[in-house]
């Protein structure tokens, strides 16, 4: 079988999907016997009958109808293997790297990516999560690309763009002390209860523990894990309003009024940005990346 060819599969395929050998010759502007014979050579290259000629039109054998999918498949490759080595000589990267932390929504994220797998289809991408803010990803070239809050300013280092903002929320079980107390909840009662903090298990540089309210406070490297635990009563803590929106509209969480919060008279909003390193610039879908998430928000 060293001597099968694409062009005898890509016939095989053909005559397949159209049904006759004299479609296929007009199909690949050839002359009928040449079709004919390029599928001779491969049924001898085989050692099977592919095609049934006995009826009016040729009908494929057992053997066809198991072997087509494999010569489908292999068309398939030549095909995305085309794309891709014009991608790569068009300067389109192979791969993209996109860091996002648990505290952004997602949804703008893979809005861009859907158009992006369409207009875009050799390049890779690779999405990995983290929790709260670390410029490590972008440092040690992990990432080509982080979606992060920005509650620390990143500096000069970095380039960036707004492309979302989430709201801060305290929550805790309905049938919590806090979730009783009459009016805006002071610093006091915060304190008396167990509160559920994030700690910063992907960014070693970030030292301080933001928004400890309680004297008495759980440490966890998750929001996923944070919210399981709010929800099975061990304490109350703070959450982005995006991952506790649907528990508090069906009763599953109530919504806290602390009077301070970490300095402030208010719970916070955190700004969302796309960011990447100055002096690495982006690739070209990394930069169409870029620049969508930017315009979304905008």
């Amino acid at each position: 079988m060293s001597g099968i060819t694409l062009d005898q599969l890509r016939v095989f395929v053909t005559i397949a999907d159209l049904g006759s050998f004299a479609a296929t010759a007009r199909h690949l502007n050839r002359t009928q016997s040449s079709v004919t014979y390029t599928i001779q050579k491969l049924e001898e290259q085989t050692n099977l009958e592919l095609f049934d000629r006995t009826a009016y039109r040729p009908t494929l054998t057992k053997a066809a109808h198991s072997l087509l999918p494999h010569a489908r498949k292999v068309m398939a490759d030549i095909s995305n293997y085309r794309q891709h080595a014009k991608g790569i000589a068009n300067g389109l990267e192979a791969a993209i790297t996109i860091t996002i932390s648990q505290y952004a929504p997602n949804a703008p994220l893979m809005e861009v990516l859907s158009v992006l797998a369409r207009k875009f289809p050799t390049v890779r991408v690779s999405l990995s999560t983290v929790t709260i803010q670390t410029t490590e990803v972008l440092d040690n070239g992990a990432s080509d690309l982080a979606i992060l809050p920005e509650f620390i300013p990143f500096g000069s280092d970095y380039a960036r763009a707004a492309c979302g903002r989430v709201r801060m929320c305290a929550v805790a079980r309905p049938d919590h002390p806090l979730a009783w107390f009459p009016g805006k909840i002071h610093i006091d009662a915060m304190h008396a209860h167990t509160q559920i903090i994030t700690s910063a298990r992907d960014a070693p540089t970030l030292q301080r523990n933001h928004a400890v309210q309680a004297l008495n406070y759980w440490k966890v490297n998750d929001l996923e894990t944070k919210l399981a635990m709010i929800l099975r009563g061990i304490g109350w803590g703070g959450m982005p309003e995006h991952m506790v929106a649907d528990h508090i509209r069906n009763g599953t969480l109530a919504l806290l009024d602390p009077e301070s919060w970490d300095g402030l008279n208010h719970m916070p909003t955190l700004d969302i940005v796309v960011a990447h390193r100055q002096d690495r610039p982006l690739g070209p879908v990394a930069q169409w990346i870029f620049d969508q998430l930017k315009e979304a928000q905008q």
